[in-house]
């Protein structure tokens, strides 16, 4: 279990109790800030501190809380309630308001925790990203707001600053409500937003885990691993942990204390290009505000935006890194030494995952990578103040991707980890069963990597001088 670290466990005794309302429980995050408010409950509960309560939106709040009773016990779940909610058609703020309210969740000691979300199509919803992501949440917005809430925590996305955001579902849905989030702090609730990249587990998996059971991690396990185009979109992967640990403090503490994140980098300069983990910076400064968000060093709230309770935190990883790079650096730190890239078109996989995701490698996800790899300036988000977020500045860090799997190590030497994972091929199989559609692109897709390995192959030879080029 992880163990809350000192400060946090100090700074969760010396705020008043929270109502907090937490939407998407059982999700691949919404599931660790629920280990870790009821770590929080059992702390202040020991100190001779009131706990406070955790009310859990689910559309099924009696398998969920069965499921709950039987991991945690009923000592640490008598704090725990759920109420059922469909997001697909609750878009309704009375509705959410005469809700919430019959639940005696009114006044500034409340506090709506919104995880819940949709990155992918569902079959026989053809909205569904947009019911979710904005009109269910905008109207639970509005009703806590009535409800005189005091702090609102939004998650949203990298996603919806890429070029290709408007166009794609989620992240348009994501854009979407974080505007109007922004629009209702003028308001006295106070509202939050950590804008989160990809999220992974010290467990080997990465985001909507329950999904397909198939993740980044197992494609990195491959014997030949597929690298769509060139690789080079960077991410700024988060252990899920460290995001659910800074998502609970803010939950617990005053939103009145809260950090403002910079709007400028430390040596005054804006970062316009990302190049393979270096970062190249240009003199002066940008001409507006969006442009200098764009380069990942102006929070949102400085556009038009100078409301005192409106917050906005890049919460990424601490590490800049190439899709190419995470994936080798995954291979590596779950034993496999002999990772070996092929580069790929986005087509074949395009095809496979608009059929069925593969956990968080969905259409949106392809979509949004070739955005950032074809992008002159894609988004890096300074994770500073979200890394400070829960301790004292300077003393401890967020985890970075070799830390989180040091478990992983061989007893043989430093840096020798042992073979931990391989990949699913049973898993796989079952899951191609169950979607017998996948059959044909996923055909398609491996004789695009085998062909593109035997390429790969044959121009190293050429260069090598034992053959000068293809027949």
């Amino acid at each position: 279990k992880k163990v809350i670290n000192s400060h946090f466990c100090e700074s969760l005794t010396s705020f008043g109790a929270k109502k907090i309302v937490l939407s998407g429980p059982s999700g691949f995050l919404g599931s660790r800030v629920l280990e870790q408010l009821l770590q929080a409950h059992t702390i202040r509960t020991s100190s001779g501190v009131a706990a406070g309560e955790i009310v859990l939106l689910s559309s099924s709040p009696g398998r969920l809380m069965e499921r709950l009773y039987r991991k945690y016990g009923p000592t640490k779940m008598h704090t725990v309630r759920a109420s059922r909610v469909d997001y697909y058609t609750q878009h309704d703020h009375q509705t959410w308001k005469d809700q919430l309210g019959s639940l005696g969740l009114e006044g500034e000691d409340c506090v709506f925790v919104n995880l819940a979300a949709v990155a992918g199509p569902k079959p026989g919803i053809p909205d569904a990203m947009m019911d979710v992501n904005y009109h269910a949440a905008r109207a639970a917005a509005v009703a806590c707001q009535q409800l005189q809430f005091g702090h609102w925590i939004q998650s949203s996305t990298q996603a919806t600053n890429a070029e290709r955001g408007g166009q794609v579902p989620y992240s348009r849905a994501k854009a979407m409500i974080d505007f109007s989030l922004r629009q209702l702090a003028g308001g006295p609730m106070a509202v939050t937003i950590a804008c989160l990249g990809l999220l992974y587990s010290k467990a080997g998996s990465i985001g909507q885990e329950k999904a397909a059971g198939l993740n980044l991690i197992d494609i990195a396990l491959l014997p030949l691993t597929p690298i769509m185009g060139c690789g080079s979109a960077p991410l700024q992967p988060q252990e899920v942990d460290d995001a659910a640990e800074r998502i609970v403090f803010l939950a617990l503490s005053d939103p009145a204390l809260r950090p403002v994140q910079n709007t400028t980098p430390p040596n005054g300069k804006c970062r316009t290009k990302f190049d393979s983990g270096l970062d190249v910076a240009a003199e002066g400064e940008r001409d507006s505000a969006e442009e200098q968000h764009r380069a990942g060093y102006v929070a949102l709230s400085a556009i038009k935006l100078p409301k005192s309770n409106y917050r906005f935190y890049d919460a990424v990883g601490p590490e800049t890194m190439t899709m190419l790079e995470m994936l080798h650096q995954f291979a590596i730190c779950h034993g496999n030494n002999r990772f070996t890239p092929v580069h790929i078109g986005y087509r074949n996989m395009e095809k496979i995952v608009n059929i069925k995701s593969l956990g968080n490698l969905n259409r949106q996800f392809v979509s949004l990578l070739r955005s950032e790899q074809d992008s002159a300036a894609p988004i890096i988000g300074d994770p500073s103040v979200w890394e400070d977020l829960t301790f004292e500045p300077g003393t401890r860090k967020l985890v970075r991707l070799e830390q989180a799997f040091e478990a992983n190590l061989a007893k043989g030497g430093p840096n020798k980890y042992r073979r931990a994972r391989r990949f699913p091929f049973g898993l796989t199989a079952q899951w191609v069963w169950r979607n017998p559609r996948v059959v044909l692109p996923g055909l398609a897709l491996s004789i695009e990597i085998i062909q593109s390995y035997l390429a790969s192959l044959w121009s190293r030879r050429g260069k090598g001088g034992r053959r000068r080029s293809l027949p």
